[in-house]
């Protein structure tokens, strides 16, 4: 795809925050060979490297490198304007401030490119590993969103989608909080991601099916951390059904991507699917949360011949006194891997 004059100035804004220099870095830029192109020469410049953390790579470690960093760029920047009661991120997919406490501040806002540390919804490292499973799709895109909160990766899996002009998409998300599975269904009619494209599937993931006990929160907006809850644990809870992740992986013949966001059992549930996501999932994204789960994931991939593009391991502060490990993170850790027998 020809790079356009329009194209180029979106770069230059997203990446530089500025407008081109002259006619002189039009005509150069012009004669990129693609968006992607484009946004890797912006990107190798010594304007844009200022802007990347000062610090030894032995202080601050991002899980990605500049030429990673094409990924993003291989994507036209948004809307310029924002609307109230929302925020609406490069992609152009719109959240609503109702969904996440946390993101009262940027009520009305439109985010920059999630660089070079992120945006209010995750990560860089965890965008660039999603957006690459998009860029590598090719006729059509599955997504499997496991912990799908309000289903932020299926909708922005579908914007990107079309972006690069791919029609057939379907995007299955899981949840098991009641709150969030209704914010779910108002996301994806706030962006359009019609019923055909997306499957919204209420219970619990686990290594089987079965039945969990889980807890409602009051404000589901100011709670993203819930887990099933064990029978030691105090309190009241319900039974819902767990959802076993062969089951789910079963529901389609082959996954662009599987993201997975559970709260302290991603070790487990990928242990119990690595057979099947071997034979039908290109891609895997995982949220850690603890140094456990980061070298339970980590062992489970890399015995199984899968390629590990990226990661970052949880962040933790100790405290005594705290029971569980999955309690002190505080930043939640990711690693991307790639299955080499079916990409």
């Amino acid at each position: 795809m020809s790079v356009t004059r329009a194209d180029v100035l979106a770069a230059y804004e997203a990446i530089l925050q500025r407008p081109p220099e002259s006619e002189a870095a039009y005509a150069m830029h012009l004669g990129a060979a693609d968006r992607m192109a484009l946004g890797r020469a912006l990107m190798a410049s010594p304007e844009f490297r200022a802007r990347l953390p000062a610090s030894s790579p032995m202080q601050h470690y991002s899980g990605y490198t500049a030429e990673d960093l094409a990924v993003l760029a291989a994507f036209p920047p948004g809307p310029r304007y924002g609307t109230p009661g929302f925020t609406t991120n490069f992609l152009g997919v719109r959240t609503r401030i109702a969904f996440v406490n946390a993101f009262a501040p940027q009520d009305g806002q439109v985010e920059p490119v999630p660089l070079p540390e992120g945006s209010g919804l995750a990560e860089t490292v965890e965008w660039v590993a999603t957006l690459r499973a998009v860029l590598e799709a090719r006729r059509s895109f599955r997504l499997l969103e496991l912990g799908a909160g309000y289903g932020p990766w299926m909708s922005n899996c579908a914007a990107a989608c079309g972006h690069r002009g791919i029609a057939d998409v379907r995007a299955y998300g899981v949840e098991a909080d009641a709150g969030h599975l209704g914010f779910m269904t108002q996301h994806m009619q706030d962006n359009a991601i019609p019923p055909a494209q997306h499957v919204l599937l209420h219970g619990v993931v686990g290594a089987t099916d079965g039945i969990a006990r889980w807890a409602a929160h009051a404000d589901p907006a100011a709670q993203y951390g819930g887990r099933p809850r064990r029978a030691e644990d105090p309190g009241q809870a319900a039974p819902l059904p767990m959802l076993g992740i062969a089951g789910l992986l079963g529901r389609e013949p082959l996954w662009d991507l599987v993201h997975i966001d559970i709260q302290g059992d991603e070790g487990e549930v990928c242990q119990a699917g690595i057979e099947a996501m071997g034979r039908s999932v290109r891609r895997v994204v995982v949220g850690t949360h603890s140094r456990v789960q980061d070298g339970l994931v980590m062992a489970v991939f890399h015995a199984h011949g899968w390629v590990l593009e990226h990661e970052k391991p949880t962040q933790m502060r100790w405290r005594p006194g705290i029971a569980s490990l999955e309690a002190m993170a505080w930043m939640d850790g990711t690693q991307a891997w790639r299955n080499p027998r079916l990409s």
